[in-house]
């Protein structure tokens, strides 16, 4: 694989996080310093933890007094019931509010009043519990803020200087003692001033923590999304080889459960040839820290596919420890092999046309010359015996004619003979045949769909290559087996890979399968079960050409050809033709004349063997001949003798100029003349265009003497067709 290929990938780029919205250039008073350090519901659970512990140790301190006798005033006994409720309620109104920041608030107000209402009738600012009110600020800090926390510092230092005023002034309601209440005074203030800063400092700092915090798992998990949401493959993998995480196409690429995966051994799932690639990639990490190849892996079903994998090392992590991104590029390969092999039997196709067009001229000349051969010795004492000798040649050249149509089919510009097949009429008629042929060990069944199936194409070409599907069946069962037909009705998804594959043009197709249980075929065996003269078969026992040539006709009227096999369990060829209406085919039959005449023939054939033969041909039928060399010369020949000659017999291939420039010439000047073009190799849109522009006839080469002039007769006394207005 190209090491510059473009990947496309699904990238969802992490973006740094918003800052909190603030009301105000300020922000909000209640920042909740930890509501990002820890959830709402743990903040719930503790806060609601603090207000039970808190009313608890009240109501104990409240029943001491009590139970002690001591005396208990209206405002203590409201300042407890005040404190005591409010610990009580604190949960209830985070409930209520689903504010963990309103029910500190109430637990703060409630500690602060159950502080300093006591302090002033018990001793004022010199009571020794008034130092718990530097719990107030640094809890305020914690829990809802740095301004909070400063603004209970002042009320703090305000109580407390109040209280102290107070007390200097005997204003108190139970007197103090001697006690200078100014040094407490003082240590108060300092304590709760520094415990107001400790408790804005600490606000800021868990705020900031808290703010890079939230940004950390904000890119964590944009990070996540986008791993997740990949549609690539990607798994991390530990240094012991084993899978640590996994996004979910990756499970999807292997057919697996993410818990079947994760802590498996990642190579378990790469088939064991690829391995030491793998293997060999994972040594490169440690210089490249990057490596690029392409694997083939296997499924939790056991199906491989083929993928495009990058191994990225982690340098933050431990040793070995590595990054795989896995892409499924099975259709793509699919498809590629699939371009490969047309583009390669194209040109093996143009190669073999090639060929076949220089074979079919020395074939005519050999056809043409016993033709000859035959009227020259008829009357001859030795005839039988000359006659017989003939046949063996004629026998030769249509067995070499016959090899030349099987490439020019194969080549795809052979003009077919097309027409309506019914499909089950047809495989019936093989199927008896078969049956008297393929011997007692083999037994052939038909599985017809209840629809009569009807395609478009050319019968011999169709029954020839079901002829050698059975024939192959029958070989890859030496010791009997069972050959089956079946036919159905399929439509293929126009979007589906092999639809494209296939370069459809329809949906709608009888299917054929031809079935054997046979020895079947290895998998490497099929990679070029479609090349010509491949064969599995013994030397002289098959040329290779039959499957070759089923394909590609299959593929020339715009079907497919597909072929699975499994050693020891036979084979399965399926054939897509496309399914047609019959009632909407038409056909006619030409009009038969006995093969002789007195018309003048204009005769171009660049062969002088050829052209000499095909003169005696004609001549003998009781035809006048102008025979030309080449194209320019039939041109010339034609208007020169133009009011005498009634019909040109064209080569198609000739120097200078071919068979149909001359055809389109000659017709410019006489629109209606008959013309018959001899050719081995032209393609059969060509055929039919030429045909709606006038053309009588297109002659197969090689052709026999009898053939040549039977169509001559026929575009002689065949009325001219109507011109063609397009």
């Amino acid at each position: 694989m190209k090491k510059d290929q473009k990947r496309n990938r699904t990238t969802n780029e992490v973006k740094d996080p918003e800052p909190p919205e603030h009301t105000g250039q300020r922000g909000p008073w209640l920042t909740e310093p930890l509501r990002d350090l820890f959830d709402e519901s743990a903040q719930r659970r503790v806060l609601n933890a603090v207000s039970l512990i808190a009313a608890g140790f009240l109501a104990l301190e409240f029943a001491y007094i009590i139970i002690s006798g001591q005396e208990v005033g209206r405002v203590m006994s409201f300042v407890f019931w005040f404190g005591f409720l409010s610990f009580l309620g604190a949960p209830l109104v985070v409930r209520f509010t689903q504010s963990t920041a309103s029910g500190a608030l109430v637990v703060l107000i409630a500690l602060a009043g159950l502080i300093v209402v006591p302090a002033y009738y018990q001793g004022g600012a010199s009571a020794l519990f008034t130092i718990w009110f530097l719990l107030v600020p640094l809890l305020a800090g914690l829990i809802l803020g740095h301004r909070v926390a400063i603004l209970m510092g002042i009320i703090g230092v305000a109580v407390m200087t109040g209280l102290v005023g107070l007390e200097l002034t005997g204003k108190l309601p139970v007197p103090t003692g001697p006690m200078d209440p100014l040094p407490a005074w003082l240590n108060l203030v300092a304590v709760i001033g520094f415990s107001a800063v400790l408790g804005a400092i600490s606000a800021k700092t868990f705020v900031a923590s808290s703010e890079r915090l939230r940004q950390a798992r904000a890119a964590d998990a944009a990070k996540a999304g986008a791993l997740e949401e990949a549609i690539e493959g990607i798994a991390r993998v530990g240094a012991d080889g084993r899978l640590k995480t996994i996004n979910s196409a990756f499970a999807t690429l292997h057919a697996a459960k993410a818990e079947t995966l994760i802590g498996s051994q990642a190579d378990e799932w790469i088939l064991d040839e690829d391995r030491e690639e793998v293997a060999r990639g994972l040594r490169a990490l440690t210089q490249s820290g990057r490596y690029e190849l392409t694997i083939r892996g296997c499924r939790e079903n056991g199906t491989a596919f083929y993928a495009n994998m990058f191994l990225i090392a982690i340098p933050d992590g431990d040793s070995g420890e590595h990054y795989r991104f896995a892409r499924d590029v099975t259709q793509q390969r699919e498809l590629t092999e699939q371009l490969s092999q047309s583009v390669k039997m194209d040109a093996i196709g143009r190669l073999a046309g090639g060929i076949a067009h220089d074979f079919n001229n020395l074939l005519q000349t050999i056809i043409s010359a016993s033709d000859r051969v035959k009227r020259e010795i008829s009357q001859s004492p030795n005839a039988e015996a000359a006659a017989e000798s003939l046949s063996w040649i004629d026998t030769a050249a249509q067995r070499g004619a016959s090899l030349t149509r099987q490439l020019l089919d194969f080549s795809h510009v052979q003009a077919a003979d097309s027409g309506p097949i019914d499909i089950h009429e047809s495989i019936q008629r093989l199927v008896e045949i078969l049956n008297s042929v393929l011997g007692a060990s083999i037994h052939t069944r038909v599985v017809f769909c209840d629809f009569q199936p009807s395609t478009v194409g050319d019968l011999a070409r169709f029954e020839s290559g079901l002829m050698n599907l059975a024939v192959n069946a029958r070989d890859a069962m030496p010791h009997g087996g069972i050959l089956e037909f079946r036919t159905s009705i399929v439509r293929m998804d126009p979007g589906s890979a092999r639809f494209a594959a296939f370069n459809l043009e329809t949906d709608q197709f009888v299917c054929i399968q031809v079935i054997d249980n046979g020895e079947g075929m290895e998998t490497s065996l099929l990679e070029n079960i479609f090349d010509p003269f491949f064969t599995t078969k013994p030397v002289g026992k098959g040329t290779g050409l039959g499957l070759s040539l089923f394909y590609s006709y299959a593929r020339e009227v715009g079907g497919a050809l597909e072929v699975e096999s499994t050693t020891n369990e036979g084979t399965t060829v399926t054939v897509y033709l496309p399914l047609c209406d019959v009632s909407k085919v038409a056909s006619a039959a030409p009009t038969k004349r006995a093969p002789t005449g007195n018309e003048t023939i204009l005769l171009a054939e660049d062969e002088p063997v050829v052209t000499q033969l095909l003169s005696g041909v004609l001549s003998a039928a009781g035809f006048k001949v102008i025979a030309c060399v080449d194209g320019d010369e039939a041109i010339e020949q034609y208007q020169k003798h133009r009011d005498s000659i009634r019909l040109a017999l064209l080569d198609y291939r000739m120097p200078h100029k071919n068979g149909i420039e001359v055809f389109d010439a000659v017709r410019k000047i006489t629109p209606d003349l008959p013309v018959v073009l001899m050719s081995g190799n032209i393609a059969s849109a060509e055929k039919q265009e030429l045909q709606k522009n006038g053309l009588r006839a297109v002659l197969r080469k090689p052709c026999s003497g009898q053939e040549i002039l039977q169509a001559i007769r026929n575009a002689l006394d065949t009325e001219p067709p109507a011109p063609n207005n397009e």
